[in-house]
């Protein structure tokens, strides 16, 4: 983990991403950098070459260019300001703000393109009252089609526990052990909590005779049912993290996988729920899993979409 990019548009749940980073396990110096995105067509410097279209120089362009430009400058102001409290948060991290006038959700994609970004934060809802149920427009797009890992956070409800725990899904796949890999390789608070969990319905137990998934791996001819295959997979992952000396236990579940883990996560109190992009059956499919869009769309808490690097 080098370089974290948060988008930010001054609304509680971005306050909430910011708040949040501490709960991330991420390294103590790193690169940083705050966008705001204005959402508005800038239009060209009257100073400059003008556009060939009737009436480019007419007041009202000129209106609406000072306004265009009134916006930008109002989005570089407050990214420069959540900039400054992430310095106060984190005074190790060499941080610094951006702003781009552009649809929100493009301008943080170019951003993370541009910038070579390792993980983008953002809040689960921007600023918008209509986007209140399941995951805001911005959100989701950045999450399906971002190049990086995507951290979506959702303010902290209130708890019974003080400690930080993080809930791992697994489910034998390559971004699902990339997954397990970025939990072990993070800075995490003294006594941190960790949960790896396995979802068995019957895609995940009939997995194991495909000679290709990844899940095969895990199977031996002693078996003689499918789960030994998939505790030997969880014991496997736990691994991963109490090697990296992490206080680790796994969980077994039965039934649908979105609502099993939404549900054990929620009862369990998580912090945060880390899912691999795609699943066993993606195939070599760029597009966010569904597995991955669902948990990240209901989850009470915030939710990290890891892409492998």
């Amino acid at each position: 983990m080098k370089k974290l990019l948060i988008a930010y548009d001054g609304s509680p749940c971005a306050e909430a991403a910011i708040e949040d980073l501490a709960k991330a396990g991420l390294p103590p110096e790193m690169e940083a950098a705050v966008l705001s995105v204005a959402d508005v067509w800038l239009p060209s410097n009257p100073d400059g070459p003008q556009p060939d279209f009737p009436a480019a120089n007419s007041e009202a362009v000129r209106k609406a260019r000072a306004q265009a430009v009134a916006v930008l400058e109002s989005a570089k102001a407050m990214s420069a300001r959540a900039a400054d409290r992430l310095k106060t948060l984190h005074p190790k991290w060499k941080v610094e703000s951006f702003a781009c006038a552009d649809s929100p959700a493009w301008g943080v994609l170019n951003q993370a393109t541009q910038w070579k970004a390792d993980l983008v934060a953002l809040g689960s809802h921007g600023r918008s009252v209509l986007e209140r149920l399941f995951l805001g427009s911005v959100s989701q797009k950045v999450a399906a089609e971002c190049p990086c890992s995507v951290r979506i956070s959702r303010p902290r409800k209130h708890s019974h526990h003080m400690r930080t725990r993080v809930m791992v899904a697994t489910d034998g796949s390559e971004d699902s052990l990339a997954a397990v890999r970025a939990v072990a390789g993070r800075v995490w608070p003294e006594f941190s909590e960790f949960r790896v969990v396995a979802v068995m319905d019957a895609r995940m137990e009939t997995a194991i005779a495909w000679p290709e998934s990844v899940a095969a791996q895990w199977a031996r001819e002693q078996d003689s049912v499918s789960g030994e295959a998939l505790v030997r997979m969880l014991e496997h992952s736990a691994k991963i993290l109490s090697d990296a000396g992490l206080a680790v236990e796994t969980q077994l579940l039965k039934g649908d996988p979105k609502h099993e883990l939404l549900t054990q996560a929620e009862a369990w109190e998580a912090d945060a729920i880390f899912i691999g992009a795609r699943g066993l059956h993606h195939g070599g499919r760029l597009a966010l899993g569904t597995m991955a869009s669902a948990v990240a769309a209901r989850a009470h808490c915030s939710v990290e979409i890891v892409r492998p690097g």
